[in-house]
């Protein structure tokens, strides 16, 4: 039923364990399904190189990945091999705010932007802060400046998605990113 509202499940730091985190997908859709997407909002990759074999058997289509997955953390081990594809082929078809398709059901959210997604709107700030902004896993001034050019036009925002979030058993976080608490401010995500 197209009235209905949109199931997405979201999850934090992933760390290349796509197995476990698939596995885990999979139980709680069976359970509370069927969901439209899965965002993640945490570190994607792996710590270690070695850790990096698990993920590359998904992003080459040798295990399945059960539904739409789109995330931001685009840092650790083997990003540049991992992205490295699919980073040519945004450079030749253009630059997707709904997302770079890694493999099937895979799409990294790269830098910053806002699309809809099953009816809600969702912005994004991929990665972690940097002076530069043109590495992959970092965001840079063009990076907050097309949010906050997104914050100025009518248009609810449901779901605000960055990087980083307080860390387990953090309740109060004094500080935090000055610059991304002004984009929550000025995005106004509900």
């Amino acid at each position: 039923d197209s009235n209905m509202a949109p199931r997405i499940l979201l999850c934090g730091d992933v760390l290349g364990r796509l197995n476990a985190l698939f596995k885990r997908v999979a139980t709680v859709n069976k359970a509370n399904g069927p969901f439209d997407a899965l965002l993640c909002v945490g570190q994607f990759f792996p710590n270690h190189v070695e850790e990096l074999d698990e993920m590359k058997q998904y992003v080459q289509g040798q295990q399945e990945i059960p539904l739409p997955t789109y995330f931001i953390g685009d840092f650790g081990e083997g990003v540049a091999s991992v992205l490295c594809a699919a980073k040519l082929k945004s450079a030749e078809q253009g630059f997707k705010m709904e997302g770079i398709p890694v493999c099937n059901n895979i799409y990294w959210l790269k830098g910053s932007g806002k699309f809809i997604l099953h009816g809600l709107s969702i912005a994004y700030l991929a990665g972690r802060s940097s002076s530069s902004g043109s590495a992959v896993g970092v965001y840079g001034e063009d990076d907050i400046d097309a949010l906050r050019a997104f914050a100025e036009e009518s248009g609810i925002v449901d779901l605000f998605l960055t990087y980083p979030y307080a860390p387990p058993g953090i309740e109060h976080l004094s500080g935090g990113n000055a610059v991304i608490s002004e984009l929550v401010k000025e995005l106004k995500p509900r």
